[in-house]
């Protein structure tokens, strides 16, 4: 398993495009190993930086069902509903980390 972060801000009168946005880029997750993790909003404390509004984790059963969403979503021109209602956007992966078995395991 993989994840995707989303740190992003919503543009101002963008609500409805980024929602459409959502709505077709969840349709493109068809067939792959792939589904949301969790969402937020509204942050709650900025610790360091620029808080982001919003916030999205993805899991991905692998970097190939993630390369494969992001060539639907080339394919069906939808990056551009994403860009032009979003700003801030920071996008990472991330491998999965088993915490618990790292911080028990004998040095």
């Amino acid at each position: 398993m993989i994840y995707a972060l989303n740190l992003y801000d919503i543009l101002d009168g963008e609500e409805n495009t980024y929602k459409e946005y959502v709505k077709l880029a969840t349709q493109q997750l068809a067939g792959l190993d792939a589904k949301p993790i969790c969402s937020g909003t509204n942050p709650i404390r900025s610790l360091k930086g620029n808080a982001r509004q919003h916030m999205l984790v993805m899991g991905f059963g692998s970097e190939h069902d993630f390369d494969e969403f992001m060539h639907r979503l080339e394919k069906h021109n939808l990056h551009i509903l994403r860009e032009s209602s979003t700003e801030n956007y920071i996008w990472t992966l991330f491998d999965h980390w088993n915490l618990k078995h790292w911080v028990t395991q004998q040095q």
